[in-house]
């Protein structure tokens, strides 16, 4: 208690403090020794001892003005400002614009949708420029590059922000509410990964079925990459997110220079290798209770 004073006394609820444990490396087999059967169960009894500098989560939720309790769920603001990049990019598509504009006007465009709501990576912003930077110079390359994509697959990369953005908020909020029921962290990764597949696949699934519908499945690789970067971003783990995005461009620029002609295979050999590599590291980092601390 003394050693974890300040992040139990700031902890909301006793799941909090069981993430914040596991964070620190503390394990079922601790607890174990400290006559806990698991981490959960020492959260709880750290949480009881412990005076709090929060409000616990068993108060209600704060009323609005009208006395009816406030909205979690996705706004209309929300709903305008994930659709934005998707409606700009349309827009540059059909105006014909130049592979830098269209790169340009997503990335100023898709600015306020990732620093608020479900894609917003924690942190110091010096953590989350790195990733950021890798992602932009990821697009930049298949728009650009040898062989680019064209500005209407940019668009559908950028149409699927609404739904990677609902994916996100359903993957997170059933995630913290499996926190309770588990009684273990091993139980809590069980039952958690599979939501992490299923929200993967989901947003795979949701690529494809735009880009066929376009005609074309280029950027499916590259598109599944950012998705699956941003997850560890947004989880906690916004430096091995921009180190796969990293390899990717390095790799996909390499490949560029030196087989031109193969610029589209080049690409999804490229992302589709780093996308599985990130995906994996998910479903070792983003199922652990600390990833999920309010």
């Amino acid at each position: 208690m003394h050693h974890h004073h300040t992040m139990i006394a700031g902890a909301a609820d006793p799941w909090e403090v069981a993430a914040g444990l596991e964070a620190r490396g503390v394990t079922d087999l601790d607890a174990h020794r400290l006559r806990h059967r698991d981490v959960f169960g020492l959260a709880e009894e750290l949480f009881a001892r412990a005076p709090h500098t929060t409000a616990r989560s068993a108060e209600p939720p704060a009323a609005s003005p009208t006395g009816r309790p406030r909205r979690t769920g996705p706004g209309a603001r929300d709903l305008a400002v994930h659709l934005l990049p998707g409606l700009a990019c349309a827009l540059a598509a059909a105006l014909r614009a130049p592979g830098p504009v269209a790169v340009a006007v997503l990335a100023a465009t898709a600015w306020p949708a990732l620093h608020g709501g479900p894609l917003r990576a924690p942190g110091r912003a010096a953590d989350r420029l790195p990733a950021a930077a890798c992602a932009l110079g990821l697009l930049a390359l298949a728009r650009c590059g040898p062989d680019p994509v064209g500005t209407g697959t940019l668009a559908v990369l950028a149409l699927t922000l609404l739904p990677a953005a609902a994916l996100a908020r359903w993957f997170a909020a059933g995630a913290r509410a499996q926190l309770a029921p588990s009684h273990s962290l091993a139980d809590f990764a069980d039952a958690v990964r599979p939501r992490l597949l299923a929200a993967l696949a989901g947003y795979a699934a949701t690529l494809l079925v735009l880009l066929a519908v376009l005609g074309s499945l280029r950027g499916s690789a590259a598109g599944v990459l950012l998705f699956a970067a941003r997850l560890l971003a947004v989880h906690g783990a916004p430096r091995t997110a921009a180190g796969g995005l990293a390899l990717a461009v390095a790799a996909q620029g390499l490949l560029a220079v030196l087989l031109p002609a193969t610029a589209g295979p080049a690409e999804a050999v490229a992302c589709g290798a780093a996308a599985l590599a990130l995906a994996a590291h998910a479903l070792h980092l983003v199922p652990r209770a600390s990833a999920h601390r309010t």
